[in-house]
């Protein structure tokens, strides 16, 4: 029985579910579908891709062993694409067994087989919120910015007032 269903102030999370076990990945729509999420499920990481392009999801559940190219390769080739997309891996495999490319930025959350379904919406609600946070923050900094009638683009503005910032903090630190 699914007793949680996804928090959200900003919509609901948009998840792309990869993996080769079409019963698995089918499992997994349900229970998340039934939490409140949007889901799309790609048996594949090619079609992850396009899937990736078209449906732009919040957050990614892969299994890692899959034919042709593994979660943990499309783990390394997200961080090229969006390095804030956040993926929550999914394994049978030992622990000792798994090696994550330390140049794969997205990993949020590694889940072992066999995963209960409300393991598996909390690891989702939490890369959901961090998206959300992330947005939010985004947003915000962009009205800071149109306030303070600043002539700096957004992005050299955010630049300029992160450093102000850091240097605030490392001159309280000390």
């Amino acid at each position: 029985m699914i007793s949680q269903k996804f928090r959200s102030k900003m919509g609901m999370p948009r998840v792309l579910i990869v993996d080769d076990e079409v019963q698995l990945a089918e499992i997994y729509r349900a229970v998340l579908q039934s939490a409140g999420a949007k889901v799309k499920v790609a048996y594949d990481a090619a079609d992850a891709v396009d899937l990736i392009e078209s449906f732009s999801p919040d957050v990614i559940v892969s299994d890692i062993r899959m034919p042709e190219v593994r979660g943990d390769e499309l783990l390394v080739a997200l961080s090229s694409y969006d390095p804030n997309l956040p993926v929550i891996l999914v394994t049978g495999m030992d622990r000792s067994k798994i090696a994550i490319p330390k140049e794969s930025q997205n990993l949020f959350h590694l889940l072992h087989k066999p995963i209960e379904y409300d393991q598996l919406i909390r690891a989702v609600q939490s890369a959901f919120t961090l998206v959300e946070s992330k947005k939010l923050n985004e947003l915000l900094l962009y009205e800071r910015h149109t306030k303070s009638g600043s002539e700096l683009s957004f992005d050299e503005w955010r630049e300029k007032e992160t450093q102000v910032l850091l240097q605030t903090v490392a001159r309280r630190a000390s």
